[in-house]
């Protein structure tokens, strides 16, 4: 007889398996009683990834402590008597010979599989059935786990994901690093689970190819109806049902409606399914879905997942729709993704002008950055009001000026820039460049009218041009000379992408006020945090921040960086005092509290690296290995706040 159940032990079970028998409490319990009853056969069948191999190991120790040798495998087994039990895992692959082995053993026996028991012998055998878990156990899993309480919404979405498999649940948590749920949401469609692709190339190698077509089918469209089964599959109803019946047995299907057990699984036969058949029954399903004028999303779920346009005039109106729809949902990421397919189809000039109003109003109000070359292209097939919102969003995000230029005549600065700030239109597409060129206007003049008009223009300003506003006022405070506000400023302005041209604007009047005050540290390390310490792209919001830089080399005794900033903005009467600067043999660059961190040989190494000689020739020349040059560096940029060899320049000067 088995021992009872000593407290504590289904506890100490679960944490041995890795959490994969939270919520097993009950089969545990069905488990020990059958073999305590002494059962002569005990058959645990689920699905995949129900924690059938987890629970077999509860046998095995169940038979331990009742003083029995539990056998995993028939190759394993050497002989039968009464203290053996045989444990089979995966019994639905056994070989026929290994199945004629099994039905002739005559002692205990404890199998699992994703099988039927009445069709496999086992009859009269005691079942121990494994259904999904619930919420709650996937939620102890994720505490057990990373040791966190995680939100409703988080449970949820991997409960829906794995179908209440508790083994795929676990492969999931193996390498999800970032448990918020927009990030969850995003890299489950993307993640190859070993375990569900091998179940799914076990169950092709038995299935006819009827039930293959159908399961491909409904892992493109999710759930759906019979009418639109058959039309992506290419099959009549008869044979579209009795396949389907197939996938049900299979334990892969479910129906009402008809879908795949989990996404999980759907996402596994996607990529067991080659990209050319993959790529057909997008573009079968989307066009389908067209016809039956189902939802728009429904329909650009399937043209985004194709790899090439679909060449009709009715997709790009189609995922303008389906953008709108996400964007006024707070997906911006999806609606973006939606628009990026619809420049890749036919567009009629209605469309395209759609398209690239939508597309901008996400960079500007979402903070999703253009990719190199859209705005260009969008620039070729626009014009009127779609041509201000893209010149809007190139003066933004720092394009280059060739961007501005394709896109019409260049953008002029206003002669009287405040007039424009106090006119200012309620709302509109020339919002952002009246803002943008009006500010650089007043902050070539050195004015501070900005600090009169902030507060009544931050009442009808959101986002981006709230921003730009703030990087015109620490100009403005720059001007009066008051360090302070232009530092808090700077530390909200900083939260911003560094790549938008409000950031590199504000980042100039930083650097600048700081340069007047003699607080060179200060301005440095900002620079090295946002990565303003190479070269700028050639965008006019760019210029004063080159302009200050260059001074900031001049005080650090870099001149040659210095003259690098001035020449690029232009600066002709600043070029000549760094020219000035490196004319002078005797000068000794002025020394930063930078090299003040440095051993010696540390500094001898970065003088060397400054001198532009590479790691080999400085470890040449200290005779020691390339590796210890490069470990030396390391903890150079370790102490100074930087990452890269290019940065020691902005840091300790140019020698």
């Amino acid at each position: 007889m088995v021992a009872p159940l000593r407290p504590g032990l289904v506890d100490a079970v679960v944490r041995q398996a890795g959490g994969l028998l939270v919520g097993r409490e009950r089969e545990i319990a069905v488990l020990t009683d059958a073999l305590g009853g002494g059962a002569r056969s005990c058959v645990v069948h689920g699905a995949t990834g129900m924690g059938k191999s987890a629970l077999l190991s509860v046998a095995s120790s169940i038979a331990v402590r009742s003083g029995l040798r539990p056998v995993r495998g028939l190759r394993a087994l050497s002989g039968v008597d009464s203290h053996v039990l045989l444990v089979v895992d995966d019994v639905e692959q056994l070989c026929a010979e290994e199945c004629e082995r099994l039905s002739r053993f005559r002692g205990a026996v404890v199998v699992g599989g994703d099988f039927d028991p009445d069709s496999s012998g086992f009859a009269d055998a005691v079942r121990v059935p494994l259904r999904p878990v619930d919420a709650e156990s996937v939620a102890e899993m994720i505490r057990r786990r990373f040791d966190v309480e995680p939100s409703p919404e988080l449970t949820a979405l991997f409960l829906e994901h794995s179908g209440g498999a508790p083994g795929v649940v676990s492969d999931v948590l193996d390498v999800v690093t970032d448990l918020s749920v927009n990030s969850v949401r995003a890299t489950l469609p993307g993640l190859r689970l070993p375990r569900l692709l091998r179940a799914v190339r076990r169950h092709w190698q038995l299935l006819d190819a009827d039930a293959v077509a159908v399961a491909r089918a409904l892992a493109v469209v999710g759930h759906a109806s019979l009418d639109l089964l058959c039309e992506v599959a290419g099959m009549g109803s008869f044979r579209t049902l009795a396949a389907f019946e197939r996938l049900n047995d299979a334990r892969l299907a479910v129906a009402e409606p008809m879908r795949l057990q989990s996404p999980a699984l759907s996402h596994a036969i996607r990529h067991e399914t080659a990209p050319q058949v993959r790529e057909r029954l997008h573009r079968v399903a989307a066009d389908v879905l067209h016809r039956r004028c189902d939802p728009p999303a429904a329909v650009a779920d399937q043209v985004v997942a194709c790899a090439e346009p679909v060449g009709a005039y009715w997709v790009a109106p189609v995922l303008h729709s389906a953008a709108r729809l996400h964007r006024a949902a707070g997906r911006p990421d999806q609606a973006v993704r939606c628009l990026r397919a619809a420049l890749r189809e036919p567009l009629s000039r209605e469309a395209a002008a759609q398209v690239a109003v939508a597309m901008a109003d996400l960079h500007l109000r979402c903070g999703i950055a253009p990719r190199a070359g859209e705005l260009a292209r969008q620039a070729l097939v626009v014009d009127g009001d779609a041509a201000d919102w893209l010149a809007a969003v190139a003066l933004d995000w720092q394009c280059d000026e060739d961007v501005l230029g394709a896109l019409g005549s260049p953008p002029v600065v206003p002669a009287d820039p405040e007039q424009v700030l106090r006119d200012l239109p309620e709302s509109g597409p020339l919002l952002m460049p009246s803002i943008v060129l009006a500010g650089l206007g007043l902050v070539r003049a050195g004015s501070v009218a900005v600090l009169e008009l902030a507060p009544r223009l931050r009442t009808r300003l959101t986002g981006t041009e709230n921003d730009w506003l703030t990087a015109l006022e620490m100009w403005a405070h720059r001007e009066k000379g008051d360090h302070t506000e232009v530092s808090r400023l700077m530390r909200d302005l900083a939260e911003a992408s560094p790549a938008r041209g409000c950031v590199a604007l504000g980042a100039g009047a930083f650097v600048a006020s700081c340069v007047d005050r003699g607080r060179l540290a200060d301005a440095r390390e900002v620079l090295v945090r946002l990565g303003y310490t190479g070269t700028l792209p050639p965008a006019w919001a760019c210029t004063p921040l080159l302009h200050h830089r260059a001074r900031m080399h001049l005080a650090l005794g870099a001149p040659r960086a210095a003259l690098a900033d001035a020449e690029q903005a232009g600066d002709a009467e600043l070029a000549g005092v760094a020219r000035a600067a490196l004319a002078e043999p005797s000068q000794q660059p002025l020394r930063c509290a930078a090299w003040q961190k440095l051993t010696p040989h540390e500094s001898r190494v970065v003088r060397l690296a400054l001198d532009g000689e590479t790691n080999r020739e400085i470890a040449t020349r200290f005779n020691v290995t390339q590796r210890a040059v490069e470990l030396h560096l390391t903890r150079v940029y370790r102490k100074v706040g930087i990452s890269r060899r290019v940065q020691l320049s902005s840091v300790f000067g140019t020698v």
